[in-house]
């Protein structure tokens, strides 16, 4: 979502923030803007609608000179993308300016409150309201302290915020409740950021900001403090960048680079946990006993996300002997789970910080279920709030449509299944080696599908006309057939839907036309004759078939107008492998389509609202 940066040190702040609100470019964003407080102590404030380029060229009209500064890329929630609606915002006489990621509940009932004391509103954002309630506070209590401790109270929702005062010109504070808000310190410089990897070429270790906690920063140094102003005491955490490169390398979009780093991120993994032939996760602090007794697991997450725990669920409840059901995280939380110390809950989420990935977390250890993460970030509130955490070492993504970590994602949670599987008596001892065998033949065979992509190049030129494309599978190749369907959407903005092969002719044949677009994935014997069923009713009513199998078979031949084959591997592991030419498609065609691949319209990378 939005991005937060802020600078205290020796340097312009102006620099320093283009500099890293440019490395969360990636998360999402319709407009930016930075205020800096001048020589003067009076604090000055530049906003553009659009790219930071845009930015850019205001500054190089208008520049900002000042040592502190803090800055924001905004993700439109309250108040259509413009320039009035970016931040910072600030009060009527200038002497408060405030960022903010998050969403205020009760904005409206703070701004009428404003409004009775005199206050004018020039934008129609909730952030307004909280940098107005930061003034009031402040005027009214005498200190940013008081202010930003009744403001933390007042204010109910999420918010991360940066503050400048003109009465400290020296200082910044901070504020945090839910989302995301790193401090680093380096060689008498501070830098904030709503990501560490926006400060992770000036600071090397970071303090996470807890919720409900002020932060007084100043030229390096920062304090912490409770709401009751009493100081507290934190250990800084070192900023983990394995696999992290900000450039293309060659490649034209983020997406295709992040697409064929898949093959080192599948070995990054399996390296990091199979260990003499065995998965072991001591490394993450656990050992056979951790999930022992659950005689129940839900993995919960969101996105793509959730796909890959569709993907992973028929190995674990196959291999452990126990029952696994996914969840939506957005609805979790509201339906009431039962749950109980026999549960163990799993938690995925790329960022670690989704929003409603959170919230459940903190629903399941309320009601005394075990927990356990599956994250990407080190240090990001869903790893810290986990009973135990198991890092995917995907490393930074930087295109908003997921590939790699979906991917590191899967890998982790067939690695969970096998490793539990151990406390299951019926599992052998001589399958699970079979099965590792298997997975460390993945990332080869991943290379072999990267080394020929011609072919899904020619086919999306054909197809990137379609408005409508309909993906069919069985088992895990209807999870797969469920991520490759997002893919699709998210880049090219195609209508695209996922159906379990079987439930096609429920209703949903009806949409199919003379020219529809159908694909099927068969990777599955035991199961390819059904889907291969559907697809000949789809076929008879007009459909283009692509076929996405690993099976010699004449009859697929027969049936699919295009036929991609990717290697042969077990069924349990077929979606390494089968959602690789999917991805490559729906790069292809939003590239035939001319979109912006890696920042499609309306999306954020890490959704840390609801």
């Amino acid at each position: 979502m939005c991005g937060i940066v802020g600078y205290n040190g020796r340097q312009n702040a102006t620099e320093i923030l283009m500099q890293n609100l440019s490395k969360l470019e990636y998360r999402g964003y319709d407009s930016a803007g930075i205020a800096v407080v001048n020589a003067q102590n009076k604090i000055e404030v530049q906003k553009s609608k659009g790219a930071l380029a845009s930015l850019q060229d205001k500054l190089k009209k208008f520049p900002l000179f000042g040592s502190v500064g803090i800055g924001h890329t905004r993700w439109a929630t309250h108040g259509a993308p413009t320039e009035t609606n970016a931040h910072p915002h600030f009060s009527d006489d200038l002497s408060v300016a405030l960022v903010h990621n998050g969403i205020i509940e009760n904005h409206a009932e703070l701004r009428e409150k404003l409004e009775k004391h005199g206050y004018v509103f020039y934008s129609q954002t909730d952030t307004e309201v909280l940098a107005k309630l930061v003034h009031y506070y402040k005027n009214k209590y005498g200190s940013p302290m008081d202010a930003l401790a009744r403001v933390s109270i007042r204010a109910t929702g999420s918010f991360a915020c940066c503050i400048l005062f003109d009465s400290q010109p020296d200082t910044m504070y901070c504020i945090k409740k839910e989302s995301p808000l790193v401090v680093g310190v380096s060689d008498g410089e501070s830098f904030v950021a709503s990501d560490a990897l926006a400060i992770s070429s000036n600071a090397k270790e970071v303090f996470f900001v807890d919720n409900l906690e002020i932060v007084q920063v100043k030229k390096g140094e920062c304090k912490f403090f409770t709401l009751d102003q009493e100081p507290k005491q934190k250990t800084p955490t070192k900023i983990d960048l394995d696999g992290y490169c900000s450039c293309k390398n060659g490649y034209p979009h983020f997406m295709l680079k992040e697409i064929y780093e898949q093959p080192e991120v599948a070995e990054r993994v399996l390296s990091r946990y199979i260990k003499n032939g065995e998965v072991n996760f001591l490394s993450a602090g656990i050992d056979q006993s951790f999930a022992h007794d659950a005689k129940h697991i839900s993995i919960v997450a969101c996105g793509s996300a959730y796909h890959a725990g569709l993907s992973a669920k028929q190995t674990i409840e196959s291999l452990c002997g126990v029952r696994v059901s996914v969840e939506l995280a957005s609805e979790f939380r509201y339906r009431n789970p039962i749950l109980d110390k026999d549960d163990l809950v799993v938690l995925v989420s790329q960022s670690g910080e989704t929003a409603d990935t959170l919230a459940a977390l903190r629903e399941a250890k309320q009601r005394g279920a075990k927990t356990l993460a599956v994250v990407n970030v080190r240090g990001s509130a869903i790893a810290r709030e986990a009973h135990k955490t198991i890092l995917t070492f995907a490393g930074t993504e930087i295109a908003v449509a997921t590939t790699k970590a979906y991917v590191a994602q899967v890998l982790v949670l067939q690695l969970f299944g096998l490793f539990f599987a151990k406390n299951n008596p019926n599992f052998k001892k001589s399958t699970q080696k079979s099965y590792i065998l298997a997975l460390l033949d993945i990332p080869k065979k991943m290379q072999s599908l990267l080394s020929n992509s011609s072919i899904l190049q020619k086919l999306a030129c054909v197809h990137s006309h379609h408005k409508d494309a309909y993906f069919l599978g069985r088992g895990i190749d209807f999870a797969t057939a469920q991520e490759a369907s997002l893919k699709l959407k998210e880049i090219s903005y195609m209508h695209t839907e996922a159906y379990a092969a079987g439930e096609l002719k429920h209703g949903s044949i009806s949409l199919v036309e003379d020219g529809t677009l159908v694909v099927g994935i068969l990777t599955n014997p035991a199961l390819a004759e059904k889907t291969l069923s559907n697809l000949v009713e789809a076929k008879s009513r007009g459909a283009y078939i692509v076929a996405i199998t690993n099976l010699e078979s004449s009859k697929i031949k027969n049936v699919a107008d295009e036929v991609v084959f990717v290697p042969h591997c077990l069924p349990m592991f077929s979606t390494f492998l089968s959602i690789v030419p999917l991805q490559l498609f729906a790069y292809y065609v939003a590239l035939s389509r001319g979109l912006d691949i890696d920042k499609p319209r309306n999306l954020a990378k890490s959704v840390t609202v609801e």
